[in-house]
């Protein structure tokens, strides 16, 4: 996870923008291992406190995603700004997928 270098940061500034990304998502994630429940970026930002735009919570969970930390399930409820997010669980939170006992590929 790092940084997304869009305003040619270099240097000092840099390496700080990049500790401040590490940050929050280690503060991201420790919420949903304190909560053990779904929770979508709106939630995020109200429970944890944090004084930063969502984008930032969103760019984030969608690192922590990638990372394999957190997934993204299929549910969704009413944000902050009346639209729709997706909540956000632990993997072993995750519903098992459910899988063919055949195989399609033949």
């Amino acid at each position: 996870m790092a940084f997304y270098q869009t305003i040619d940061q270099v240097g000092c500034a840099l390496k700080e923008s990049n500790k401040k990304v590490k940050r929050q998502e280690d503060l991201i994630y420790s919420l949903f291992v304190k909560c053990n429940q779904p929770l979508s970026p709106s939630m995020v930002l109200s429970q944890s406190g944090m004084n930063c735009p969502i984008t930032s919570i969103r760019r984030a969970m969608t690192d922590l995603c990638k990372a394999g930390r957190i997934v993204k399930t299929d549910r969704q409820i009413k944000g902050m700004y009346g639209k729709a997010e997706h909540l956000w669980e632990l993997p072993d939170l995750a519903e098992p997928k459910q899988v063919s006992l055949f195989d399609d590929a033949c």
